[in-house]
């Protein structure tokens, strides 16, 4: 896989390393239109054809692979703690549907929204996790890590807002100020609102077919209203007990059976320590474990903590934790009043926070890495107050990876990378004919941008791009995560010890490339890179034409 991946960076690092010199940039080229249109078709024309006849998709990105932020030594690492709902349970897609269907029926029995509503239905390929909503004017959105709005993903209801309209409403603003940012992943936010983990699909389908269904029907809602609607929907089939009732007696259709053996295993022989704390309830882990890890999965676990109550548990003080008194049987089970005074291996505790932890436990902050879904609940608080590692498991990863290895997707964004070099370089032609020249390039790129785009999503693209920036869930992960994965069995690809060192990013000042940019060598250059991405010989023999623009052997 190292390989693959070093040829395929071979092309993008160099691709973008070949930029012009200041000088070419102020430069006005002599204005011989014709000879310049030329000039520039014919480079099109060759790099072009070269891509389309010599293109064969070799560089495939493991899926099972751990993808390092910064760097991480698991040698040093002593305490691997987990979170549970999508961390080490990874629910089966239909869920987002039940807790769809579930919240639909309880706003039209609980909150009286119209029956109508009932004959709408999920769709599976709509929403992507890390969109943003604007409570106010009902608008769901993808926003980039430079708070920009990306184009082509403004959707009131389901339907795209073209890009006049949404100046309109936005008063020609793409951009979103810091201070509402912010807010919006808290409670506070009342204007905007971050939907950033797995569990907001079914509630940003359910918003917009709401919105679209009032829309269409021409009826008035106060935005705010609808959106708070949603929301309470939503949580009820979580706090109610019900989504609970249906995993826990459907357990084949919602999770795997058996997959968490091997992980566990192998993390206890390579003498981790290992915790759990989740949001949910104990019976609830307990059924699903036992199918997932076998009948005595709290071997494994040196601490199990349910109702934690994150994120408040990171941040609450000293809140004591209360041990519950489990028993043999699936009985509703009981806490002790008693006060804690030291963690005892093969107990359950509830509540609690994580100074307490710190505190019973004696781990230090540097030797543990914690494993969640959730960016804010889960990995927020404890990496940026605590010191904690932490790992991000983000299951659309999978996906992600399959279309990145895709023959289409590769051969555009080679093009992409290509054609945006060659924009670079040829806006010295500054005469009108290359100049329309240069706006079709413009269009030309425009037009591959949403094809890369709809690879992933139709609607809103990567989860971790928003064209040629990082989406603003990426941002946060970067900020957030020191290692992230699809899956947490793909930790049984590393042995315990393994020192994990993220890639070098090359930031635009430091793309050096000693060779001469402002005359035929840039072209020349592109043309090795491409030749060598695509393992050409330089004899010629696939396409002669380009002999002449290869450097001169001495």
């Amino acid at each position: 896989m190292t390989m693959h991946l070093r040829r395929c960076n071979l092309l993008s690092a160099s691709l973008r390393r070949l930029t012009t010199t200041t000088s070419s940039l102020h430069t006005t080229a002599p204005c011989n239109s014709k000879s310049n249109v030329k000039f520039m078709s014919d480079r099109y024309k060759h790099l072009k054809g070269l891509i389309k006849q010599g293109y064969r998709q070799r560089c495939n990105v493991n899926s099972s692979a751990v993808f390092a932020i910064n760097q991480i030594n698991c040698g040093t690492i002593n305490v691997y703690g987990f979170d549970y709902d999508y961390t080490l349970a990874q629910y089966a897609d239909i869920m987002q549907e039940y807790i769809y269907e579930s919240a639909l029926a309880y706003l039209v029995e609980h909150f009286k929204f119209p029956r109508g509503l009932r004959g709408l239905s999920y769709k599976t390929d709509f929403c992507i996790r890390g969109l943003h909503y604007d409570v106010d004017r009902s608008l769901l959105m993808k926003v980039d890590a430079f708070h920009i709005i990306q184009q082509g993903t403004v959707y009131r209801g389901l339907r795209q807002l073209e890009a006049r309209e949404v100046d309109e409403i936005l008063d020609g603003r793409r951009h979103i100020p810091k201070h509402v940012i912010d807010q919006s992943f808290t409670d506070g936010g009342d204007k905007l609102r971050q939907l950033m983990d797995v569990f907001s699909l079914p509630e940003m389908m359910l918003l917009s077919n709401v919105v679209d269904y009032f829309d269409m029907k021409g009826i008035e809602y106060d935005p705010k209203i609808l959106f708070q609607s949603v929301q309470q929907a939503v949580r009820w089939v979580h706090v109610s007990g019900k989504l609970y009732n249906e995993v826990s007696n459907n357990l084949d259709t919602y999770l795997v059976k058996d997959c968490l053996h091997g992980l566990l295993g192998y993390l206890t022989e390579g003498k981790k320590t290992l915790f759990l704390i989740t949001n949910s309830g104990f019976q609830f882990v307990d059924t699903g474990m036992r199918f997932m890890a076998g009948e005595h999965w709290r071997d494994a676990f040196d601490v199990v903590i349910v109702n934690a109550r994150k994120p408040s548990f990171f941040h609450k003080g000293k809140r004591p934790f209360r041990q519950l008194l489990t028993s043999s049987t699936n009985e509703q089970h009981h806490v002790s009043w008693e006060r804690i005074t030291e963690l005892r291996r093969g107990d359950v505790y509830s509540e609690g926070s994580v100074t307490e932890l710190m505190s019973l436990s004696g781990w230090k902050h540097n030797q543990v890495l914690y494993f969640g879904d959730q960016i804010y609940n889960d990995l927020a608080d404890v990496t940026l107050y605590y010191g904690w590692r932490t790992g991000a498991v983000i299951p659309e990863l999978a996906h992600e990876i399959s279309a990145m290895n895709s023959e289409v997707f590769g051969r555009s964004i080679i093009w992409l990378q290509t054609l945006e070099r060659l924009l670079e370089r040829m806006q010295i032609y500054r005469d009108a004919e290359s100049q329309q020249l240069i706006r079709e390039w413009i269009l030309e790129r425009d037009s591959i941008k949403v094809r890369v785009k709809d690879i992933f999503n139709p609607y809103f693209g990567s989860v971790f791009r928003s064209h040629l920036a990082p989406s603003f869930f990426a941002m946060r992960l970067c900020r957030i995560a020191d290692v992230y994965m699809s899956s947490v069995n793909n930790l049984l690809h590393y042995h315990p010890q393994h020192f994990f060192f993220p890639i070098r990013s090359s930031l635009p000042h430091e793309g050096v490339v000693s060779m001469a940019f402002q005359h035929d060598g840039y072209d020349r250059a592109i043309e090795k890179v491409l030749r060598q991405a695509f393992q050409f010989p330089d004899d010629g023999s696939l396409l002669p034409e380009f002999n002449s623009y290869l450097p001169d052997k001495k």
